[in-house]
């Protein structure tokens, strides 16, 4: 009976480690092909192509926060781009919008001061007739 439930328990661990290594094989297919979608911060030239800098403006659906990489296709800094990147290479390069600027808003708050000499008294009727 021991010697059975050792059995079963060796078997348990052993299923919970394959369980584990194919998880970690899954997690490192997923961060080898990540997008992002961003503005180009800077670009440097090299012999077949152009290594790009990208900061995202959408961080949505798990694309990355930033990125570097090598494309051959042309682009300028501040374009949006859309691109895949696999390693130190972007498979899947886009520009979205050529001279794209982030246009910040500012923010405006509106504060209610209320006080007692703000606040208006409804009067209650006190006699009301309905005629028909």
């Amino acid at each position: 009976m021991l010697l059975m439930l050792l059995r079963s328990l060796s078997l348990f661990i052993l299923l919970f480690l394959v369980a584990g290594c194919t998880a970690a094989k899954n997690h490192t297919e997923i961060a080898k092909n990540s997008y992002i979608k961003g503005i180009v911060t800077s670009i440097s030239k090299v012999n077949s192509g152009y290594v790009y800098t990208i900061e995202s403006t959408d961080t949505s659906n798990g694309k990355l926060t930033s990125a570097q990489g090598f494309s051959s296709k042309p682009c300028n800094v501040g374009d949006l781009v859309y691109a895949r990147l696999n390693g130190a290479k972007f498979d899947y390069f886009a520009v979205l919008v050529t001279g794209f600027e982030r246009v910040q808003e500012p923010v405006i708050i509106k504060k209610h001061r209320r006080t007692k000499q703000n606040l208006t008294v409804d009067s209650i009727p006190v006699v009301e007739s309905i005629e028909f």
